[in-house]
């Protein structure tokens, strides 16, 4: 506990780095599309080796850059795990401040990022360099590994550095935003997965002035449309050792939209789900269109499957030839790990919070690193799941600061 206590200590006394890594890992832009995350792993690299750590810098395809390095030796332990692409700034008049600035605002880093997640990053780096100073009383190796690409699906970072890489341990902790405003920090262990496909549509082009005698690809679609339009599904047997993470879940979930009960919000976590994202049809305004898609998002929950997801589907869409584009599983970490108890003692000690481990309606890396990695894996990091993707983006100081503690203080105990 006296490590403990002075690892606390070490991490405190590193706020300054922290900010400045958080500060220069926002300026290093790193806009996912296009993807290019070279300026951001140079960020992380640099701090990296001024810790006296060895790097591998992975980068199959140019600009998409993956940096990975380890801190002990012996056998693989735990991964500290971030992404370091961001979505893009959007409208950039719609922000109050600099969206590249990583200021220090009223206590907060701001800017595209903070959240999502170069300020879970940062503290990783943190924790990293604070555990420098006790490498010899670490048992195992503890593994970091930053990713790129995990806004647009993992294809050239975390995806891909597994299936092409040796990336190695028994339990993986990422980064991402976990706090929530009533509930603390909550542990995120399970996740629904995804379908996401293509209707396509055909008809025969003919003269806009003469549309009888053409067939209308976009009716077509539109038929098919109507009987997709209820965005909730039918609902799963949960697994039994799921059932917990699903009930803290709905728990979140309706708390955070209480005010729009009525829509039921929750049945998202026990539900298949169904949101039609996407219509191209036609070329123009006096021409029968002769083809029309609609891109639609399953959603599958943990219980569910892709066997089923498909033939809701094609119970509903029997016009229109499917095409698939992106499967992903849903996936869990059982609430009884090892993991789970120790993450959530250490968080409870730093932060004074019930911290439950929860599963989301969102779909991350998580589902392919545990299918992979066949390992304990879980999300838990600084900042607040819905300010991600938003204009003004900002993390506290203090959110940021103690997750880097608890980082630190979960992978001595782990490690050990």
């Amino acid at each position: 506990m006296k490590n403990l206590a002075r690892l606390s200590d070490e991490v405190e006394s590193l706020r300054g780095d922290l900010l400045n890594i958080a500060s220069h890992l926002i300026k290093a832009k790193s806009e996912n599309p296009p993807g290019d995350t070279s300026k951001a792993a140079t960020v992380a690299e640099d701090h990296l080796k001024a810790t006296g750590l060895s790097t591998r810098r992975i980068e199959f395809v140019k600009g998409h850059v993956n940096i990975i390095s380890s801190i002990g030796s012996g056998d693989y332990g735990l991964i500290l795990c971030g992404h370091i692409d961001t979505v893009p700034i959007g409208d950039v008049n719609r922000w109050s401040f600099d969206p590249f600035s990583g200021q220090v605002v009223e206590g907060r880093v701001v800017g595209r990022g903070a959240v999502d997640m170069k300020g879970g990053v940062a503290s990783i780096l943190t924790a990293v360099r604070a555990l420098v100073k006790y490498e010899k009383r670490l048992n195992e190796r503890i593994t970091i590994a930053l990713f790129c690409d995990e806004e647009t699906g993992g294809r050239y970072g975390a995806r891909w550095v597994v299936e092409n890489q040796s990336i190695k341990g028994k339990a993986m902790i990422i980064g991402e935003a976990s706090n929530h405003y009533r509930f603390g920090h909550t542990i995120v262990a399970g996740e629904k997965g995804l379908l996401w496909l293509k209707l396509k549509f055909n008809g025969i082009p003919y003269h806009g002035s003469r549309p009888m005698l053409g067939d209308n690809a976009i009716m077509h679609a539109a038929k098919a449309l109507s009987k997709l339009k209820n965005p909730i599904l039918s609902k799963v047997k949960t697994p039994y050792e799921a059932i917990n993470l699903v009930r803290w879940g709905k728990k979140v979930i309706m708390e955070e939209y209480k005010d729009k009960k009525s829509l039921k919000p929750h049945y998202a976590m026990d539900h298949y789900t169904l949101n039609t994202g996407v219509i191209k049809g036609g070329v123009k305004a006096n021409i029968v269109p002769d083809s029309c898609e609609v891109e639609l998002d399953l959603r599958i929950p943990i219980g569910g499957s892709r066997a089923e997801a498909e033939k809701i589907i094609k119970g509903l869409a029997e016009e229109g030839k499917i095409e698939y584009i992106n499967y992903a599983p849903p996936s869990f970490t059982p609430s009884g790990s090892d993991l789970i108890k120790i993450l959530r003692r250490v968080s409870r000690s730093i932060f004074k919070e019930k911290t439950p481990a929860v599963c989301i309606a969102a779909t991350t890396d998580a589902h392919y690193l545990r299918s992979a990695l066949n390992i304990p894996i879980v999300s838990y990091g600084p900042g607040y799941e819905e300010a991600c993707h938003t204009y003004d983006e900002s993390v506290d100081i203090v959110d940021i600061l103690g997750c880097a503690k608890v980082y630190a203080h979960t992978s001595m105990i782990i490690s050990s």
